[in-house]
């Protein structure tokens, strides 16, 4: 006696199968498989990724977004300086700076000397190399004594002068740097009480022939935080 049910009767069962097969094969497939959009996300993910692993490697950003801002000291020529610099928008840098000299005795004489300058610095290409003018005034006093008498020496400038220089600013905010620019004075004065033996004049006299053709101002080294 055979059991079998007839083939026709089977028939929706095995097209409800096949079909039901094809519908979880579909997405599968398509999961298993990049497609376009996949393969453009990956390219663009591997594009990119350089470019940010390179912007790690310094800061641009702090506390105000765009801008950076901190303390430094400098070990300078002609005295060594303690200021405050800043960086905007990357391409744009001020810079404040304030020299004291201590007063040192060199063969009877007692000198002493007194600066402070501001700064506008470019940064043509956004990162370590700048170029900027910086404005300021110095001051410089010489007292001398003698068996013959006292005197001194006193001589001050306003100045202006191109400047040129490099920091490396890290991502933790820490910089280093050089610069360097040439003061050229603007109004320089200088006077002398003249003492018995002529010291003070034949000092004046030096003083006038250098410092009438401008100074150096060199940060040798710079360190500093920028927020």
């Amino acid at each position: 006696m055979n059991c079998r049910p007839p083939l026709g009767s089977n028939t929706p069962h095995i097209v409800g199968v096949i079909a039901g097969a094809l519908i979880l094969a579909g997405p599968l497939a398509r999961a298993q498989s990049p497609g376009p959009s996949g393969v453009e996300s990956s390219v663009q993910a591997e594009a990119h990724a350089p470019e940010q692993s390179g912007s790690s490697a310094t800061k641009d950003s702090g506390f105000i977004p765009g801008v950076l801002i901190g303390p430094r000291l400098s070990v300078a020529v002609p005295t060594p300086t303690i200021g405050v610099e800043a960086k905007v928008l990357r391409y744009l840098g001020f810079a404040f700076d304030y020299g004291l000299s201590p007063k040192l005795d060199i063969s009877g004489v007692s000198v002493s000397y007194e600066m402070w300058d501001v700064a506008v610095r470019v940064y043509p290409f956004g990162h370590t190399f700048f170029v900027g003018a910086v404005y300021g005034h110095y001051g410089v006093e010489a007292v001398g004594s003698t068996p013959q008498g006292s005197g001194s020496v006193r001589a001050s400038s306003n100045f202006l002068g191109p400047q040129i220089g490099a920091r490396w600013i890290q991502p933790s905010g820490f910089f280093f740097g050089i610069d360097l620019a040439w003061a050229f004075p603007l109004g320089y004065s200088s006077e002398a009480s003249p003492d018995p033996s002529g010291t003070t004049v034949s000092v004046k006299q030096t003083a006038d022939r250098y410092l009438q053709n401008g100074i150096p101002v060199a940060g040798l080294i710079s360190v500093g935080w920028m927020f």
